[in-house]
Formats: structure tokens, sequence, C-alpha cells
């Protein structure tokens, strides 16, 4: 699984799945913070939608985490300041580096927890186009006169 996806996934997935993969992972091996979570500030890089050209939008704050389990290093950062998700994003990366037997179910239950989100989502935008208004303009008005 890409980085990307694991972090989407991580971060956007249910408290109490990283708070049960936490738990497991710190029963079956010695989790070492490097870092504790600390609050920081990093510029929040974004594409101009008309000329597609990159550029720095502003700062946003962060909370980062970095552990490590068996000398493999796992990193969290998140949004916002909650440092008991960036650690426990930190240690579930740190168990996919350090390649623990657990895995195998952790992987399993990673992409469950990917179609939840999904589900989530698309039932979100359900939701939203519920509300959505339907404005005719003025050439489809006159049109019909």
């Amino acid at each position: 699984m890409k980085k990307s996806r694991l972090t989407k996934i991580l971060v956007e997935g249910r408290h109490e799945f990283l708070t049960k993969w936490t738990e497991a992972i710190e029963k079956i091996t010695n989790v070492n913070i490097v870092r504790a979570p600390s609050t920081g500030l990093v510029m929040l890089k974004t594409r101009d939608s008309v000329s597609k050209q990159p550029f720095y939008m502003g700062e946003v704050l962060v909370t980062e985490c970095s552990v490590s389990i068996d000398h493999h290093a796992g990193f969290g950062i998140i949004m916002g300041e909650n440092p008991e998700r960036s650690y426990q994003i930190a240690v579930v990366d740190a168990a996919l580096n350090a390649q623990l037997p657990i895995i195998s179910k952790l992987l399993t239950e990673l992409e469950m927890e990917e179609k939840y989100i999904q589900q989530r989502i698309y039932e979100e935008a359900a939701r939203a186009a519920t509300t959505k208004v339907q404005f005719d303009t003025m050439e489809d008005y006159n049109a019909k006169s």
C-alpha cells in the first residue's frame, strides 16, 4: 500500500479504528517516542486553477509525532491540534515499516476502513445534493416567454 493512500485512510478514518490498532501494536512490541507530539506551522501548497502553477496559500497548524519500533521509524502528522491522533498515526506507520506479524490483518482492515470512508463521502455528497438549488438563467426564462 502506497504511503499517500495509507495516510489518507489514517487521517480520514474513524478514531476507534486507530485506537484499536495502536493498542494492539503496543501490546506486542515496544514503541519508543522519538519526538513527542508537538504543534507547528507548515506552508500549504496548492495549484492555481487557471494557470496551473503551484503557489503557497498560507500556513496551516499541524500536530506531528515521530516514533520507532525495532529501529523502524514512523511519522504521523495531522492538521489541527490533535496530539493523540498524530501519535496513533505514527505508531501504525512504524508498525508497517517494521513489518510486524499483524500487518496482514491490519492491511485487510485498512482496506475495509477505506471503503467505509468512501461510503461516508458518498452519503455526504448525496445529502448535499438534496439541498442543491436549481437556478434558471435569464436566457432560459426569456426563451420560455
